[in-house]
């Protein structure tokens, strides 16, 4: 049988729909989820945002984040503050939403709150921490990567 121009045109046709299958399939593997279902309000009050990092920087003393056995500890300073301290510690994995973690702060007399990372999968991490101390919002935010 002879290859002629007829045979060509079958070719590159079914190559064609052959790729365009393989494209729909590999489409509809990809994870496109959000990284916040309510992305949209958000975006609406990200001025707080930009004044609650504003007044994290204008501490005198910055938050600190240690690494201990099992898990990290946070330090709030308690010289620049006047009151206690309450908020939330987001650790967000970029990566997949299933392996967040939110908890709600609870600090010591000394101003401090150990977080565990035992029950956290191995991986990169931003700890978010949105906090409250003497009528201001504050935000302060830390990378870290977890190791099996």
């Amino acid at each position: 049988m002879k290859f002629n121009w007829g045979h060509g045109i079958f070719l590159f046709y079914s190559l064609f729909a052959l790729s365009l299958i393989i494209v729909v399939i590999k489409s509809t593997e990809f994870d496109n989820s959000l990284v916040a279902e309510d992305y949209y309000a958000k975006d609406i009050t990200y001025q707080r945002m930009i004044d609650r990092k504003a007044n994290s920087r204008a501490l005198e003393n910055p938050v600190e984040l240690r690494r201990m056995e099992g898990g990290f500890n946070l330090i709030f300073p308690q010289a620049d503050l006047a009151g206690p301290v309450s908020g939330t510690a987001h650790f967000y994995r970029p990566s997949s939403s299933d392996f967040d973690k939110m908890v709600q702060l609870k600090t010591s007399e000394a101003g401090s709150m150990y977080l565990a990372s035992d029950d956290l999968a191995a991986g990169f991490y931003r700890l978010k921490v949105e906090w409250n101390a003497g009528g201001k919002e504050f935000f302060d935010e830390f990378t870290m990567q977890l190791r099996p």
